[in-house]
């Protein structure tokens, strides 16, 4: 017995039999992705893309800017996950996490997770726009390797507006990817971040879906239990 079908499942497992066939660039072997100018009309979460006909999405993106937990199983499945993409008109890349507090190594691994999954659905026909990532300066080094220059590209600022070391993170970031990448058009998720100066770079704004769709959750509770107390409290009261 030889020991070939279990390196087999590993190297499916970390998908090098895809990885082989890819270009690369920068020290840590980033797949390089081809450059994109798709602009979707509007941008929906990765979590509602399943339940999504072909004709609700053929003007739509889909994005990332979700919990990883959510989407990890695009990197276990990249076939079958991007069978399921393609019907939306472009698909951003998985915007997996890049704390700060995370060691660098495991940054690194998320950022090549990123821009593979995103080279391997591009290489399979669907058009593929790169969320830009990064953490500390520190990461500049390697976080902006394999996405194309003049590009469309796109940003998030959900889950940053609320604390001023996070937003200085983000400038300093932002500012370095316009610097590096020169990008054609960002397509920014969330709030405008104040004061923030793109240059000549045209950006379009997408609504914040999930919060959206949280806020009218708890107010659908909210009325719920309003009608629950009113229903409790006819009950109680003397006829």
């Amino acid at each position: 017995m030889t020991d070939e079908p279990y390196r087999l499942r590993s190297d499916r497992m970390y998908n090098l039999p895809n990885f082989h066939q890819m270009k690369t660039a920068g020290r840590f072997d980033m797949p390089i992705l081809e450059p994109c100018n798709a602009i979707p009309d509007d941008l929906i979460g990765f979590n509602y893309a399943k339940g999504m006909t072909v004709e609700q999405v053929t003007q739509l993106g889909c994005h990332f800017y979700l919990d990883d937990y959510q989407f990890e199983r695009c990197w276990r499945d990249p076939i079958k996950y991007g069978t399921m993409l393609s019907k939306f008109s472009c698909v951003l890349t998985p915007d997996f996490s890049l704390y700060m507090d995370m060691p660098e190594s495991m940054k690194i691994w998320n950022t090549y997770r990123s821009r593979f999954l995103g080279a391997f659905w591009q290489a399979h026909g669907l058009n593929v726009i790169p969320t830009l990532q990064w953490a500390s300066p520190d990461s500049f080094d390697y976080c902006f390797d394999g996405i194309p220059n003049e590009s469309v590209v796109s940003v998030s600022t959900v889950g940053v507006m609320n604390d001023p070391a996070d937003m200085m993170t983000w400038r300093l970031g932002m500012r370095e990817a316009l610097e590096r990448l020169r990008p054609s058009c960002v397509l920014l998720y969330g709030m405008m971040m104040p004061d923030f100066n793109f240059g000549n770079t045209n950006v379009i704004c997408y609504r914040n879906h999930n919060i959206e769709m949280v806020r009218k959750w708890e107010e659908e509770a909210q009325a719920q239990r309003l009608a629950a107390a009113v229903r409790v409290a006819a009950e109680l009261s003397p006829q």
